[in-house]
């Protein structure tokens, strides 16, 4: 009986401590790549507002010059390249770094399943966008000499489509319930605001044929640290 009693206790312990060891990772890879997003608001995003910004003042200056004052055109056209440069090296650095993140054996462990596929889709989500930027410098570069319609338009249909998968697991996991959640839920960084997660649409925002109204803006995926 005693040695049964010793038993109990030793695997309840083993128990207790493997319970703490894991939420505490889970913790930890939370603040991680809480941390992580955080870089992206203060930094990459910066420069991706900007260019696309900068492109829907370039528009609606072509389809409205009266509103607008000699050189702003090309002022704005001008900003519309430089920051798309600038978020391209940014871009390059930032998805690194989250490769790195989910690449990582804990992260493969311990994080729920919704958690490892929201940064996946995530991930593939500011590919693309990095992908159009790059297309649309080579076409800016060339002076025009390189035609990639097709394959803007099918970089585009990523973007909206893996936002799409997103949109629909965020959906999904929200409506479950998951005691992990009480641990690993950390709010967004301060500096994660409409004002630094907002992507601007472009899509639209210039028709030679036809003019449009400037488009709505784009939600990018935060963290899938839903609370409890």
């Amino acid at each position: 009986m005693k040695q049964l009693l010793t038993v109990v206790v030793g695997l309840f312990t083993i128990l207790s401590v493997s319970i703490v060891i894991y939420l505490f990772k889970l913790r930890t890879l939370s603040i991680e790549g809480n941390n992580i997003y955080g870089i992206r608001c203060v930094e990459t995003n910066v420069h991706l507002i900007n260019y696309k910004s900068s492109f829907l003042n370039f528009a609606d200056a072509l389809k409205n010059p009266d509103d607008y004052k000699n050189g702003e055109l090309m002022e704005f056209f001008n900003t519309y390249v430089s920051e798309m440069k600038l978020y391209v090296l940014d871009e390059v650095k930032w998805l690194d770094l989250q490769k790195g993140y989910i690449s990582r054996w804990d992260f493969k462990l311990f994080e729920p399943w919704y958690i490892k596929e929201g940064f996946n889709i995530q991930w593939k989500i500011y590919e693309a966008y990095l992908d159009d930027a790059k297309t649309m410098l080579e076409v800016y570069d060339s002076q025009g000499a390189v035609n990639n319609l097709d394959d803007i338009k099918e970089i585009r249909k990523r973007i909206s489509d893996f936002q799409d998968k997103y949109d629909e697991l965020y959906d999904k996991v929200s409506i479950q319930n998951d005691w992990r959640r009480r641990f690993i839920y950390i709010p967004s960084p301060e500096a994660c605001t409409e004002e630094t997660e907002i992507i601007p649409n472009t899509s639209g925002s210039i028709e030679w044929e036809e003019k449009s109204a400037t488009p709505s803006p784009t939600f990018v995926p935060a963290n899938l640290n839903l609370s409890s």
